[in-house]
């Protein structure tokens, strides 16, 4: 009888485990019009290695209640490309994502940022 206590115990972890999984995920837009933006990150995450107008970039994670590094709290960063040059720019919003968030953002013409 004790060895199949052993299998029922692992199926019961295993299924309570998967109950706390959770998805995260940031979708990043770009509507402004005629500008590429490239390497686009947040807190570290890529997101995008180039976009153009209307196109969208993604990030997505499976996380767990007991993960460290979640919330997050951070600016994304981009460079906006325009008749061959660069700049280097983030959002001066900060955005927190937690562990159970989807978040979409759209950067467009009245989006803040900064130049750095």
């Amino acid at each position: 009888m004790k060895h199949f206590a052993y299998p029922i115990a692992l199926a019961c972890l295993a299924i309570a485990m998967m109950g706390c999984e959770k998805k995260v995920s940031l979708s990043f837009t770009n509507r402004l019009t005629n500008i590429e933006l490239r390497d686009v990150t947040y807190d570290g995450l890529f997101l995008a290695s180039s976009l153009l107008p209307g196109q969208t970039g993604y990030f997505d994670e499976t996380c767990y209640n007991n993960d460290e590094g979640w919330p997050r709290k951070g600016q994304i960063e981009f460079r906006m490309t325009l008749n061959g040059k660069n700049v280097f720019v983030k959002t001066e919003d900060v955005i927190r994502l937690d562990c159970d968030e989807s978040i979409e953002f759209e950067v467009n013409d009245s989006t803040r940022i900064e130049i750095f």
